[in-house]
């Protein structure tokens, strides 16, 4: 009797289980991840390469030493990083179809950054660098139509200093 009466208990309670609905994904804030960590990482990268005119002459920004380089590199591996977290489903739930597309797109392409910058070769970083602002503009123009704001928020989180 008391068999049954332990296995009755487990049946009901494993049946209960099977009608409950999983629970709802909650949805994590793209806009303070873009804020905090892609937007920095990304100007990490951009920053890294310039061609520079005002009023000073023309000029040609590039990383001087390791140190910068090394952050360069950084910038680029959070990125992709930050492109995988993307396709998280916290990240992607009640978004479209084409969110795991463009995070995945941004994933390939800092992966193409990181080579470049450990290549340590200014022009292929500048190309790069012009790949990942169309992915990303791309993404903005579905999820956030209006410009890209480039405006300076200081060096990406965990990335040493330039």
């Amino acid at each position: 009797m008391r068999h049954r009466l332990i296995f009755g208990s487990a049946l009901l309670l494993a049946l209960a289980g099977c009608g409950q609905k999983e629970a709802p994904v909650q949805s994590a804030d793209v806009k303070a991840m873009m804020a905090q960590k892609v937007q920095p990482a990304s100007e990490t990268y951009w920053n890294a390469v310039q061609f520079v005119s005002d009023e000073n002459g023309t000029g040609e920004v590039v990383p001087q030493n390791e140190a910068e380089w090394a952050a360069v590199v950084q910038g680029a591996a959070q990125l992709k990083q930050l492109g995988e977290d993307l396709k998280r489903p916290e990240y992607a739930a009640n978004r479209g179809s084409d969110w795991l597309d463009f995070a995945q797109g941004l994933v390939d392409v800092a992966g193409q950054a990181e080579l470049a910058a450990k290549s340590k070769d200014p022009d292929q970083v500048l190309e790069v660098g012009g790949t990942l602002y169309n992915v990303c503009s791309a993404c903005h123009e579905v999820y956030m139509p209006g410009p890209i704001s480039l405006a300076p928020t200081g060096p990406a989180e965990d990335a040493p200093a330039q």
